[in-house]
């Protein structure tokens, strides 16, 4: 016990994330409150314990290693609307049960978002996006909280530095505590349409475990082939074919699936024959096989394409 906190030892992380992989916390924590949060702050850093900020655990690998600190779980899920304009969210704030209230007061802007089963915190952290949208088009501003000094921190939009799958919150240690949303008025059916279009497209990657995309797509303007890419056709040039671009990126499931590994397995790990920049947990496969199919992707797209495939995931 820390204060009026229970510190559990020895947990499974297997159930903590979508990939139901990894070996046990030596610590484990849930907190709902920023007097919580501190308290479990300052246990961790008289101790001079590593500790991990997990959300949902939807872009999660844990090792198969026993992970020798804290892994705190953020519960905080208060959802506050103001004026029909703006929501300020915890982090902890699971996606779909905000997209549930989002139909149901007709809240518009985030329906590309549907079947993500990430929280809001993660989505920021990451710069989460789907559809041709990112969590950035709608972010005001982000509360941080200082490990060290318990100090609150804003972040408006522009400080947050987004880019592709990314945010100046990668690289700092604080943690993201509150996150404020725009929003737009919707009527609930056109909501409501379009989230079932959304969900209808992941239906097969959500019957499986997994951490969906693992690696980020490809930026054309940075590989070798940039001066093949038509921006009038959207279109680029590669070993002889003509592949599309959106957003001025190919899908790494391309380059992954003209290699052959589509289907490819590693003990009860395998690179899904419906998406080739999915690696399926088919029940108990090991950490160890999942960064096994990684890295050969890695090495088979570079052998081909000269192309470095980045990982979107996060491994612990």
């Amino acid at each position: 016990m820390v204060g009026a906190i229970t510190i559990k030892r020895n947990i499974s992380l297997k159930n903590l994330t979508t990939f139901k992989i990894g070996g046990r916390a030596k610590y484990f924590t849930e907190i709902v409150s920023k007097k919580q949060l501190i308290q479990v702050l300052r246990w961790v850093n008289k101790k001079k314990l590593p500790f991990f900020v997990l959300g949902n655990g939807s872009n999660v690998l844990f090792k198969d290693d026993n992970y020798s600190g804290l892994v705190i779980k953020l519960n905080n899920s208060t959802i506050n609307c103001h004026q029909n304009k703006t929501l300020t969210l915890g982090a902890g704030v699971y996606l779909p049960e905000l997209l549930q209230k989002c139909v149901k007061n007709e809240w518009g802007g985030l329906e590309w978002a549907a079947g993500i089963p990430g929280t809001i915190g993660g989505a920021v952290y990451g710069n989460a996006g789907a559809f041709g949208h990112e969590i950035k088009d709608r972010v005001i501003r982000v509360t941080t909280i200082d490990p060290v000094n318990f100090i609150e921190k804003s972040y408006y939009s522009r400080q947050c530095q987004f880019g592709y799958r990314t945010s100046v919150f990668k690289q700092l240690s604080e943690i993201i505590w509150k996150v404020e949303l725009a929003i737009t008025p919707e009527p609930q059916s056109n909501i409501q349409q379009q989230m079932i279009a959304n969900l209808a497209s992941k239906q097969v990657l959500l019957k499986y475990a997994s951490a969906g995309s693992v690696f980020k797509n490809v930026l054309i303007q940075e590989t070798p082939y940039r001066n093949s890419y038509n921006p009038k056709t959207q279109e680029v040039k590669i070993l002889n074919q003509r592949i599309k671009v959106k957003g001025g990126k190919v899908s790494a499931g391309w380059f992954i699936e003209a290699c052959g590994l589509k289907g490819k397995k590693c003990g009860k790990a395998m690179i899904a024959p419906f998406h080739a920049n999915v690696i399926i947990n088919l029940g108990g496969a090991k950490a160890d096989e999942v960064i096994y199919l990684i890295e050969l992707c890695q090495r088979m797209v570079w052998k081909k394409f000269k192309i470095k495939l980045e990982v979107e995931i996060i491994i612990i």
